[in-house]
């Protein structure tokens, strides 16, 4: 399994990620979002959205609509499975709801979709607050399948660019691990 994780400092580091994710994801990219609530995931999609000439106010969290789908140079589909209480929430709803196979799909609370997607290569995405910095926040990047490897070399090279810390996979501290 690929992992990369850092600390993203601010906003703009952000916005780059996105930037990066928007380049690298293969067509039909299923990105599963892990982190609590305000922790940055519907704003990393903002950010990715914004590289398909997506306007960032057209990109609101979907945990009242379960899925909202945005037209741009791409499309993106961007799912909210947070009020949903189990797997079986999801057979009322056709997988063509809340999957897109031309472009890719972000799933925040993805656990009760799990089961759904066995056999599909996904990229995890966790964001957490850094302790006392409210602007700042810890990412981890694991891919389950081959879609992503180039995605990975361009994290690194993004951590370059940015100075980001570049964390040991597993670790909440700043120890630098190779990019």
């Amino acid at each position: 399994m690929m992992t990369f994780a850092a600390v993203l400092k601010s906003l703009e580091d952000t916005r780059a990620m996105g930037a990066c994710l928007a380049r690298c994801l293969p067509s039909g990219a299923v990105c599963l979002l892990r982190g609590d609530l305000a922790a940055g995931k519907t704003t990393l999609v903002k950010a990715v959205c914004a590289q398909y000439a997506i306007a960032p106010q057209a990109v609101t969290s979907p945990t009242y609509t379960i899925a909202n789908w945005y037209e741009g140079d791409v499309v993106v589909c961007h799912v909210d499975f947070y009020r949903l209480e189990s797997p079986d929430d999801l057979y009322n709803l056709d997988d063509g709801d809340w999957l897109n196979p031309d472009g890719p799909t972000f799933i925040e609370w993805p656990d009760v979709a799990l089961n759904f997607l066995k056999g599909v290569d996904t990229l995890e995405i966790s964001l957490g607050n850094v302790d006392g910095d409210t602007a700042a926040r810890r990412v981890t990047v694991s891919a389950r399948g081959e879609s992503y490897g180039a995605l990975f070399s361009a994290l690194g090279a993004l951590a370059e660019v940015r100075g980001l810390t570049v964390l040991a996979p597993g670790s909440d501290k700043g120890a630098h691990a190779p990019c």
